[in-house]
């Protein structure tokens, strides 16, 4: 399926030609009437370049989270608005909510079988601020929980039909739903009135993203206002769902000449910037076994039409790396969700490196001292910036 589809982009490439401007590391395809973007992996330059987090985010700031019974967290993924910090935790811990000063306020719903619970932590989550409504999608089952922001369940919105590794998108009233179709599956696709729970419109699946198991993941940020993006993993293209027309279609791609297929995680930053966690198969040293091992973060500037191996640093913090995962810039914000034991050992190594400048020592000393063994966690948050302002690189 990923060859299928990837020879699909090359024979639109094609046809339709690409836009002059640029280096030639980015291109423009025409698809139904819809721009994809495609970027050359092997177009791309040797040198990587270190990005500030700064050129990313409009500001940063540390947060630690309360450390009272029922608070510790081991997050899978966090959300931050506005108001609030959530958390989604792995199996089966509910849904936590803080404040934005880090106090703890609820854990909401509970784990388990009965109504407005959930058999196991939430694949996906939204914070209404403006409503005080937080919707908890499953990893699988035909329900949307909703709750209030006192964590008390309020109402479900029920799907005719059992979703898998649910995303959800709200805007205007309707919340959209992005899920991973099997072969008996009627639509990927539903819209539904956030009032009623009425479904009012329907997308059947794409037949190259049908899948016999749920051993892939959707990866979604919600990054770019507006914005519904979605990418399978096991699938070249990351997708968006126009939630006016009630249509899906490929939106980035990434195009490579080699006998090797790379493997590749995408995440929309903003409406101009894309990154691309790039893999290839190759031997574990550690186990002498197959696998695939990182080759490098990609960042995509169509505003600048270049793209670039890349690393970031957190410079609001010492120059400390950014790992970037699949929730690192999540709905929004730069996010990083980390026990304080792991973030000593972080700094320390940082302020054993060379390249450690008197300022950056400084910056971590103090960090350093805040930050208490068996305490709960901390959470670094930056808002992202909505476009790109100048060259990344």
């Amino acid at each position: 399926m990923r060859t299928k589809f990837l020879l699909l982009a090359t024979l639109l490439f094609g046809a339709y030609g690409c836009s002059p401007k640029g280096d030639g590391s980015v291109s423009e395809v025409i698809v139904n009437g819809n721009t994809m973007y495609v970027f050359s992996l092997n177009s791309l330059k040797s040198d990587t370049a270190t990005i500030p987090l700064s050129s990313l985010v409009e500001n940063c700031e540390l947060v630690q989270l309360e450390s009272v019974e029922d608070a510790y967290v081991n997050p899978w993924f966090t959300t931050i608005t506005d108001k609030y910090i959530g958390v989604g935790m792995n199996g089966r811990d509910p849904f936590k909510l803080f404040d934005r000063s880090g106090k703890f306020l609820c854990n909401v719903g509970s784990v388990g079988r009965g109504p407005g619970e959930y058999i196991a932590g939430p694949y996906d989550a939204i914070i209404d601020d403006q409503n005080e409504l937080i919707y908890l999608s499953p990893f699988s089952g035909n329900n949307i929980l909703v709750y209030n922001t006192s964590g008390q369940f309020v109402k479900d919105i029920v799907a005719p039909f059992r979703l898998n590794k649910v995303k959800i998108f709200l805007s205007d009233g309707i919340l959209t739903v992005v899920h991973m179709p099997f072969p008996d599956t009627k639509a990927m696709a539903l819209q539904f009135d956030v009032n009623t729970g009425i479904v009012l419109n329907e997308v059947a699946p794409l037949e190259h993203l049908i899948v016999n198991s749920f051993d892939f993941d959707i990866i979604n940020t919600r990054n770019a206002p507006g914005i519904f993006d979605f990418a399978f993993m096991n699938c070249d293209t990351l997708y968006h769902f126009d939630v006016k027309n009630n249509m899906i279609h490929p939106a980035f791609n990434m195009t490579y000449n080699s006998a090797e297929k790379p493997w590749m995680v995408y995440f929309q930053m903003n409406k101009d910037l894309f990154l691309t966690n790039v893999s290839f198969l190759g031997t574990d040293p550690n186990t002498g076994r197959q696998k695939y091992i990182p080759r490098g973060l990609v960042a995509t500037d169509l505003k600048n039409r270049t793209s670039s191996y890349i690393t970031v640093v957190n410079d609001y913090f010492g120059n400390i790396p950014v790992p970037v995962g699949y929730f690192t810039f999540f709905h929004g914000y730069y996010v990083l969700n980390v026990q304080p034991e792991d973030l000593m050992d972080n700094i320390e190594t940082r302020l054993a490196e060379r390249d450690c400048s008197e300022s950056d020592r400084q910056a971590l000393t103090k960090l350093l001292s805040t930050l208490e063994v068996g305490a709960n966690n901390v959470v670094f948050i930056g808002k992202l910036k909505s476009e790109v302002g100048t060259k990344l690189w």
